[in-house]
């Protein structure tokens, strides 16, 4: 505890040295015992350093302190302190270059008040509110699967022309590209059910593409004028797809500029599948349900 004893400081050094070597959690603990009492003494012997041979005495320092900024009273008046000299003194032990401080915050502060919100209950007036609009089943047109519905139609077309028709003279529709792409979707389900089938045939074949068990199969010449033909089949049965048979789904890709030269090239003026009526045209003003 005697101020000119160094033995705390030589202490804390020798437990820095040896806490190097901790690898265990006792140890580790007893080196944290060392420093807190380390600490505990350190703070006793700060509280005594006046009482010690040496110590600081706080009342010889603010005597001098006062003497040396000329503070002495003359004639029971108490002169002013000349702070400036204690801190030239101060300036010759200092590092640091005196700077200039500035102001951090606003000039003014002004409070804000805040402002309650009254809420005004909002009362509807009866007669400007509507009643909701009642439907009634007359009201609702009942919207049928338009899917199935033009399948079957392209089906009956084909059973009732009962022979190969060329793929785009059936498909295409010269009033509109819409339909033409909305056709060749519809026609794309008969194919992959398997109740249509779309062959390359010659047109210089005279059976079209039929081959008869006693003749031999056609041969196209060089050049032959092939094109694609629909035709209704036989739906194939279990067995069928039991012995091997796989279902093959048409994907035809068309663009306006294919769709226009197509009308050209087959000179098609009319369209074998009828140009359907929205339904928006048909029934203006009702509800689907």
């Amino acid at each position: 505890m005697d101020p000119t004893n160094n033995g705390l400081l030589e202490n804390v050094e020798k437990a820095n040295e040896l806490f190097k070597k901790v690898f265990g959690t006792n140890e580790a603990t007893m080196d944290a015992r060392v420093l807190v009492n380390a600490a505990d003494l350190g703070v006793q012997k700060a509280k005594q350093l006046r009482m010690g041979q040496g110590g600081f005495d706080e009342n010889e320092y603010v005597t001098r302190l006062i003497s040396k900024m000329g503070g002495h009273e003359i004639d029971n008046e108490q002169q002013a302190m000349d702070w400036t000299k204690v801190g030239k003194i101060a300036m010759k032990w200092s590092r640091k270059v005196p700077t200039m401080d500035f102001m951090l915050g606003p000039m003014a502060v002004e409070h804000k008040m805040r402002t309650m919100a009254q809420r005004t209950r909002v009362v509807r007036d009866p007669k400007a509110m509507r009643k909701p609009q009642e439907l009634r089943e007359e009201d609702i047109a009942r919207q049928e699967n338009e899917t199935t519905k033009n399948v079957m139609q392209i089906n009956n077309i084909l059973e009732e022309l009962n022979r190969k028709v060329n793929l785009f003279e059936l498909v295409i529709n010269p009033e509109s590209f819409g339909q033409t792409v909305e056709n060749i979707f519809y026609l794309s389900f008969l194919v992959r059910d398997g109740k249509a089938s779309i062959l390359e045939v010659d047109m210089a074949d005279p059976n079209l593409g039929d081959v008869d068990e006693d003749s031999e199969p056609w041969v196209p010449a060089e050049g032959a004028n092939i094109q694609p033909m629909v035709e209704l089949t036989e739906v194939p049965t279990a067995e069928d797809y039991q012995g091997g048979l796989l279902k093959k789904q048409m994907v035809l890709e068309i663009d306006m500029a294919t769709w226009r030269h197509l009308i050209e090239v087959y000179d098609i003026r009319r369209t074998l599948i009828p140009t359907r009526v929205s339904r928006e045209a048909q029934e203006k003003g009702k509800w689907y349900g």
